[in-house]
């Protein structure tokens, strides 16, 4: 079990051509911005935030060209689309590994979750249940609660005592 955060060092220009060359697109210099973009922010940004760094570099970009290769980035597996709390702003997650997603409802943070045994529970219950007509490829849990304090383990109160 692990939850770990979304940040990652910026990629050199020639990783990021190699992933869009990839993944079938053509990488322009807007598409390399937005990409870069998503890869840095921390969290799951959305278009905004994605579009807000991209201007600082490029102020020609618009919103809506940020949302188009955002949405070639997901139909392409580079990205994934993730719910967000507030439900109506699309937040999107690089990291394309299967894991899960915590979301606090009072920050509105998405933390990143993985678990093999969970996992392998969930699988073991579609196998069991089946899915009549439906083929199941691959699956997210979306959690949604609020952040509590760390309970004190028994090595911290011995420590304290």
């Amino acid at each position: 079990m692990s939850i770990h955060p979304h940040h990652q060092p910026a990629p050199t220009p020639e990783q990021l051509q190699q992933q869009l060359a990839e993944a079938g697109l053509r990488a322009t210099r807007q598409r390399l911005l937005i990409l870069e973009s998503l890869l840095v922010l921390p969290g799951h940004p959305t278009a905004e935030q994605v579009h807000q760094r991209v201007t600082g570099q490029l102020p020609s970009v618009s919103l809506g060209t940020v949302y188009k290769a955002l949405d070639s980035f997901v139909a392409a597996g580079l990205t994934r689309r993730v719910a967000s709390a507030e439900g109506s702003r699309r937040r999107y997650d690089a990291d394309c590994t299967e894991h899960h997603h915590l979301v606090c409802a009072d920050t509105q943070e998405i933390i990143d979750y993985c678990d093999p045994q969970l996992d392998e529970l969930i699988r073991g219950f579609f196998a069991a249940k089946g899915l009549p007509g439906f083929q199941a490829h691959s699956f997210s849990l979306h959690v949604t609660g609020s952040r509590v304090a760390d309970p004190p383990t028994a090595d911290s109160a011995q420590q304290s005592a």
